[in-house]
């Protein structure tokens, strides 16, 4: 009996184990088995059709040398997880394929217990869900693309079954904080709209209904996000669940709230618009409606409007355009504008603009809506402000002659005719005349048609008075005002100018000429060199200096025929020539580096440059010098070498010329010989100034210094100069 029953187990076992046997090698699912150092004792024949490799090769190897190795950590550590929990873990991961890409798979790990209940082995149950996982990505792609997030929840809502990693694009929430704890997502929900989700939506749904609602989201500052939430109950054997998606609708909310204001605005345009506005048919133009402002600016009452041509309120005159303008719109389907007048006499001339506006129905012409606006008062004002501007041109033109005019005027007697000649032209005045008023005996005022303004100060207040045959307007005022401040500005400096001219003819007749004013003279001189020079250089010889580089560079890049080739190398040499000849005069104009080099210096520099192209030789001696030259006698002692250079140049005939500069007893002392053919002195009185001799000795003079010519036919030139040690000192 023991053995039957021993017999039957054994039966029973080894039948099991087929069967198990079966099962493993026949379902499509690979079942590994590896135990606690992770070395494959078992693995099912579909691992051939899940990775392509031998089920051999596997056999008793690392299980996890076929995952790659950024993931075989997190593998790992699910099977370390089962092992020590001694429960099933569920783990997603890749695996390569002999070809080599890589596969999804999705496992369940399940430790296998000993009699001891001990881990003796781990059976690794995985599927292939590449496909799915495809499909996923797939739907991924589409839910981005159109903004949606798509989920699954239990029915009490307290965990995710699936929700796509869109959730937290639309919702502010990242998805791994949702899985576990859906309600969550309510957190960025209005509070409006949730209370909303939580009572009457979920109400539906406890019902087996399914709801589609609109929301709002508040993550986001400053904005309003419109969501769409279509939410299913299901009920299948596995229980119940609720699937939903989410549709970000924002874009079609602006929308539908654009379009609902923009039909508001419409309504209020009509209705309540200053502007007047109607529509008219095509056929007769009848009134088709209007609004209140159109009733008050055309002055008829809106039920009058019934069955009456828009054409019979224009003014007879005006009918051929407006009719016109109608044509145009029915024709080019555009707006069109116009202004007319209106033929209700009753409120006097009314003068209006009318935009036509054409109306589509379906794409067809339907009629016309006009915008009328009552321009009367602008018109009007128009009409004035061009009779004003016209005057302010001919004020404007009398001031710009005026003015022009002042700068030619020498004399106090010239300037007050001209103010009264133009106050006469301009003003039409009845009288104008300049009177000087001793002090405290100002006329007054004695009415709107007389003006009395003080434009200088004599021995007494002179005043311009006016007499007017009418009251000036604001911009004559105003035109007024500013003739006179010109020549209040010019009244008493013309004045002093004119002592000042008289003191100056008593000085030169007696044959006097102030230092002061000839060291003015000289340094409005230098101003005035200085200022050509800079117009030169940045101007002419920037120019000069550009198209020499573009014809350089057409030589450099072009082949041209020998002839012209000739011709643009001699233009480039006659440009490169013009640019040293400026170069030359900008620095006689204005010395380069005169002060920042010193006066010795630059002398030498100057000397250098004219050995050059003289004829004579040039010895200079310099002793150092102990005391400072301030900035006006170094440029005078420099341009009085320049124009000695230049007199030994082109009169002297000199083979030698000799110049020193040292420092005297008290005095700075320069000296300067030739041995050319000198001069009669006796004979140049009247030929300084083209000689320079003058210029030179009024120079010396402006600097406090004294000078001493000697000179005879045939003796060559000689010029001793003193400057004050104080002087150079100062």
């Amino acid at each position: 009996m023991l053995m039957g029953e021993g017999t039957a187990n054994r039966e029973v076992y080894n039948d099991e184990a087929e069967m198990f046997r079966i099962v493993a090698e026949n379902t499509s699912d690979t079942i590994v088995v590896v135990d606690n150092r992770g070395i494959v004792r078992y693995v099912s024949p579909s691992y051939e059709s899940l990775t392509g490799g031998s089920v051999e090769e596997y056999l008793g190897k690392d299980a996890f040398e076929v995952v790659p190795p950024e993931e075989r950590e997190h593998v790992r550590a699910s099977l370390t997880q089962a092992v020590q929990t001694r429960t099933s873990v569920d783990v997603e991961y890749h695996v390569y394929h002999v070809h080599g890409y890589l596969i999804d798979v999705e496992a369940r790990v399940k430790p296998v217990l000993d009699e001891k209940g001990n881990v003796q082995y781990v059976v690794a149950v995985a599927r292939d869900v590449t496909k799915r996982k495809t499909t996923e990505q797939l739907l991924q792609k589409i839910l981005e693309n159109v903004n949606a997030a798509v989920w699954a929840t239990d029915k009490d809502f307290t965990h995710y079954i699936y929700c796509s990693d869109t959730m937290e694009k639309l919702g502010g929430i990242p998805k791994e904080e949702l899985w576990n704890n859906p309600i969550r997502a309510h957190d960025h929900i209005h509070p409006d709209d949730n209370e909303m989700l939580m009572g009457e939506v979920k109400q539906k749904l406890d019902r087996g209904i399914p709801s589609r609602v609109d929301f709002r989201w508040t993550h986001i500052p400053n904005e309003t996000r419109w969501g769409q939430m279509i939410v299913h109950p299901y009920r299948d054997k596995a229980g119940e669940r609720i699937d939903g998606i989410i549709l970000d609708i924002t874009e079609k909310k602006r929308a539908e709230m654009a379009l609902e204001e923009s039909e508001q605005r419409y309504k209020s345009l009509f209705e309540h618009n200053l502007d007047g506005v109607f529509s008219i048919e095509l056929k007769h133009f009848y009134f088709i409606n209007a609004n209140r402002s159109f009733e008050r600016i055309a002055g008829i009452k809106l039920h009058e409007l019934t069955d009456r041509c828009f054409i019979g309120l224009i003014f007879d005159e005006d009918h051929g355009a407006v009719y016109e303008t109608l044509l145009e719109v029915m024709q080019h389907g555009q707006p069109r504008d116009i202004e007319c007048r209106l033929a209700n006499m009753q409120q006097g001339e009314r003068i209006v603009s009318i935009t036509f506006v054409p109306i589509f129905l379906a794409g067809e012409l339907n009629g016309i809506h006009g915008i009328i606006k009552d321009i009367t008062k602008r018109k009007h004002e128009e009409r004035e402000l061009i009779k004003s501007e016209e005057r302010s041109n001919f004020l404007q033109q009398s001031l710009n002659r005026f003015s022009n005019d002042l700068a030619n005027v020498m004399k106090v007697s010239e300037l007050e005719n001209r103010l009264l000649d133009e106050v006469r032209a301009v003003l039409q005045v009845r009288h104008a005349s300049i009177e000087e008023v001793p002090k405290g005996q100002e006329p007054e005022l004695a009415s709107a048609n007389h003006i009395l303004v003080k434009i200088g100060e004599q021995q007494h207040p002179v005043y311009l008075r006016v007499e007017l045959d009418k009251q000036l307007l604001k911009i004559e005022e105003e035109w007024l005002e500013t003739a006179v401040h010109y020549v209040t500005i010019l009244y008493d400096n013309l004045h002093r100018t004119e002592d000042l001219m008289k003191r100056l003819e008593v000085l030169v007749a007696s044959n006097e000429t102030p230092k002061w004013m000839l060291r003015l003279l000289f340094k409005l001189s230098e101003k005035e060199r200085s200022s050509l020079s800079s117009d030169l250089h940045d101007s002419v010889l920037q120019d000069l200096i550009i198209w020499y580089r573009k014809l350089e560079s057409l030589r450099s890049s072009t082949v041209f025929e020998n002839e012209t080739e000739r011709e643009l190398s001699e233009i480039e040499e006659g440009l490169l020539d013009a640019i040293h000849q400026i170069r030359i005069t900008c620095n006689e104009l204005r010395p380069p580096f005169l002060l920042k080099m010193g006066l010795v210096e630059s002398l030498k520099s100057l000397f250098s440059y004219t050995r050059m192209f003289a004829n004579f030789e040039i010895e200079f001696s310099a002793q150092e010098l102990d005391c400072l030259l301030d900035e006006e006698q170094i440029l005078g002692v420099y341009r009085i070498v320049q124009e000695l250079l230049n007199n030994a140049s082109k009169h002297s005939r000199a083979t030698k010329v000799t110049m020193a500069l040292a420092k005297i007893d008290d005095h700075l002392h320069f000296s300067y010989s030739d041995d050319g053919v000198g001069v009669d002195l006796s004979a140049l009185e009247g030929s300084f100034q083209h000689m320079g001799i003058a210029g030179i000795e009024k120079r010396v003079l402006s600097l406090e210094g004294k000078v001493r010519f000697e000179t005879a036919p045939g003796q060559g030139f000689h010029v001793h100069i003193h400057f004050p040690k104080n002087q150079a000192e100062r």
